[in-house]
């Protein structure tokens, strides 16, 4: 068939030819293996040449969603659309399980994106043509009102980790009124993947307001941004936090974008809610056809 057990540096380099996204990454996934997971990697030949990579989950490509034997749960990481650093054009039988791919991951004959796949993934429309001109307006003016009253918008990576995970997790207490589970593994992945936090935190009058919590890969596939949760205090009441934050995020990585000459896949997750209708473009994701039951 042309599969093979590989090592994770066969799948490093599969990453670093190919492309990937977070879900794929091999750096997120080492961050698992190093935490006790029992990952499987397998490389892909044609003719002898490595043509493509994936990484196992208890027979299921690593983290989808739908496992229900995952063991890279828990972490601030995306579970929806998987692309697994394959050479384009070539075409193979996926041995494993998946329901969870990326339309961009079209290398697996046994795959289905229509006949047997239902579920969407919410993708950002472009700040420039894919919003009104009235939209813009608004959102920019919502933007400048929040400044004038004292607001700023500071950037993650000028902030400690410890800082950037804890603030978070206390606006998401305030906004959710519940906890989000956390332990020192969560402190940990904060720390090490610190640069793959993207975006600004709210700010006013000095004090931490709101954090929209993204994580990003960048790869040959893309500029790629997920947005994770949104914490914030919601004993603010003069400005729409939520709103502000997503619009100065989704401008601020158009920009990171269009400097690193990337395409942009900014995801909102799962399609659902109806303000990611107003937001979000949706696009179907994949499962594998198997009798692996």
């Amino acid at each position: 068939m042309g599969w093979d057990d590989c090592s994770i540096s066969d799948y490093t380099q599969c990453c670093d030819q190919f492309g990937f996204n977070s879900e794929s990454s091999a750096e997120f996934l080492k961050f698992f293996l190093n935490n006790g997971a029992a990952l499987r990697f397998l490389s892909y030949k044609r003719k002898g040449e490595l043509s493509g990579a994936v990484c196992l989950d208890n027979g299921w490509i690593a983290n989808d969603a739908k496992n229900p034997k995952m063991q890279t749960g828990g972490m601030p990481l995306p579970t929806f659309c998987i692309i697994p650093p394959f050479k384009e054009n070539v075409s193979c039988v996926a041995p494993f399980k998946a329901k969870s791919l990326s339309a961009q991951s079209r290398n697996f004959i046994n795959s289905s994106f229509d006949l047997l796949s239902k579920r969407q993934v919410a993708y950002s429309r472009c700040v420039k043509g894919g919003f009104s001109k009235k939209a813009r307006y608004n959102r920019n003016r919502e933007v400048r009102n929040f400044l004038e009253s004292g607001g700023e918008f500071v950037d993650v990576r000028e902030m400690s980790s410890a800082f950037l995970h804890d603030a978070y997790h206390q606006l998401f207490a305030k906004r959710r009124k519940c906890q989000i589970s956390h332990c020192v593994t969560t402190k940990s992945f904060f720390s090490t993947y610190h640069n793959d936090f993207f975006g600004k935190v709210a700010f006013l009058h000095g004090a931490p307001v709101g954090v929209q919590l993204l994580i990003t890969s960048t790869s040959k596939r893309g500029f790629f941004v997920d947005f994770i949760n949104i914490g914030y205090d919601t004993d603010i009441k003069g400005h729409s936090l939520g709103t502000i934050m997503m619009w100065n995020n989704l401008v601020t990585a158009h920009e990171h974008a269009e400097r690193a000459k990337l395409p942009l896949h900014f995801s909102y997750g799962m399609m659902s809610g109806e303000y990611k209708s107003m937001w979000c473009t949706p696009q179907k994701t994949g499962r594998i056809v198997t009798l692996l039951g």
